[in-house]
């Protein structure tokens, strides 16, 4: 008996916007076009997510795919992050899980009672990149399956997407990454592989590159609380996300790993790579 092959599907969600990317026989291999659909902003009491999910359901019924796959990213928009410190005395992964519920209730509030906390692999002497999403959301996302039986493989941060990437163009040495999305920056600061400093921002200003009104005082923030002195030699800033080629050519030492064009990006925002986690 033959088996129809399971349609794949590549989406980030963002508070503005959904994108849609059909996927090829691999994973990430893209196959047509990608659909961008504008979707109007959340109302004052809905969360942030609920348009691009709403927008996302009517989408598979119009379509009418049956046992799609879906591999979702998440807009920074639609994240929080927090880099814990290194703790030696949390020596269990429920000590580490409950620290980390501490830290983003400590920062965020109540609210963040209500959100799922996921964090990289701990390493000895490393801070920890961790990040919250809303649980509503994830149970969403799970509730999929009874349109044609959807189901999602993977839920990620477009950030760690991007950042597992490009990891190899950043190196070892002192850099800036960061991710620009329609309305916010998310930047980082590394030495050796190792996080120093992670920090996002929102900003108003509708152009591609709207991303250079809050890059000065995220850098200003996170050098401050990482304790570098990085004005003898500023560290490459790597971005990736929405933005053009020509952002080059006004820093030097500005790298936008994704100004190539390709078939994933035909268009100069990139926002068509966000759902290829690229």
């Amino acid at each position: 008996m033959w088996f129809a092959e399971r349609p794949v599907l590549q989406v980030a969600l963002l508070e503005n916007r959904l994108v849609i990317g059909r996927a090829g026989r691999r994973r990430g291999e893209p196959n047509g076009k990608t659909e961008v659909v504008a979707v109007a902003p959340s109302g004052m009491h809905a969360p942030a997510w609920h348009p691009a999910m709403a927008a996302l359901s009517t989408w598979l019924r119009e379509h009418d795919l049956k046992r799609a796959r879906l591999h979702v990213f998440l807009s920074s928009q639609l994240v929080r992050w927090q880099l814990l410190q290194w703790q030696p005395q949390l020596v269990r992964p429920q000590e580490l899980e409950a620290y980390a519920r501490l830290r983003f209730r400590a920062t965020f509030g109540t609210v963040a009672d209500s959100w799922r906390v996921v964090h990289t692999e701990p390493l000895p002497g490393r801070a920890l990149p961790a990040c919250a999403i809303d649980e509503t959301l994830l149970a969403e996302l799970d509730s999929l399956q009874s349109i044609g039986e959807t189901s999602v493989a993977s839920v990620v941060p477009y950030f760690s997407a991007a950042f597992d990437h490009w990891r190899s163009s950043v190196g070892q040495k002192m850099a800036w990454f960061g991710v620009a999305e329609p309305g916010s920056l998310t930047l980082g600061l590394l030495h050796r592989g190792v996080w120093h400093g992670l920090r996002s921002a929102r900003h108003t200003d509708p152009s591609a590159a709207g991303w250079r009104s809050v890059l000065p005082a995220l850098q200003a923030q996170i050098q401050l609380a990482s304790g570098f002195d990085l004005s003898r030699e500023p560290p490459t800033v790597y971005l990736v996300g929405c933005g053009t080629e020509a952002e080059r050519e006004r820093d030097p030492r500005l790298v936008w790993l994704a100004g190539e064009r390709d078939d994933r990006s035909p268009a100069q925002s990139g926002i068509e790579r966000m759902a290829w986690g690229a």
